[in-house]
């Protein structure tokens, strides 16, 4: 026996939970660079800012959501991603490099073994 479909639309994501005082940069597949400043940066006098190869500021788009920055090239509203990326044959899929291993022979690395301070 099949299981039903799901009746409805899928449930909203929970809202990205940014580390404090922190500007994050996320490469999306296939997609543009998003850049996301912590909510308490602005209560920290920390502002993005975006400017050209002169120095002259962009203004970045109204509202408090995250900026997308295009990759593909074809956006008609650079620097900022217009969705264009989409319709064209644009690959990126950079991937961060893996954490190292732990060492087996770091006892640190285990509580028990960690020295009192």
């Amino acid at each position: 026996m099949m299981p039903e479909p799901s009746a409805g639309p899928p449930e909203p994501k929970p809202p990205r939970v940014l580390p404090p005082r922190s500007v994050t940069v996320r490469c999306r597949r296939d997609g543009p660079l998003v850049i996301e400043v912590s909510p308490d940066c602005a209560s920290l006098g920390i502002a993005l800012r975006i400017t050209d190869h002169e120095g002259r500021e962009h203004p970045l788009p109204a509202g408090d959501r995250p900026v997308a920055l295009c990759r593909c090239g074809q956006s008609a509203r650079k620097p900022f991603c217009d969705g264009t990326h989409k319709a064209q044959p644009f690959e990126a899929s950079e991937t961060a490099p893996a954490p190292p291993a732990a060492d087996p022979a770091d006892d640190t690395a285990d509580p028990k073994r960690r020295p009192l301070t």
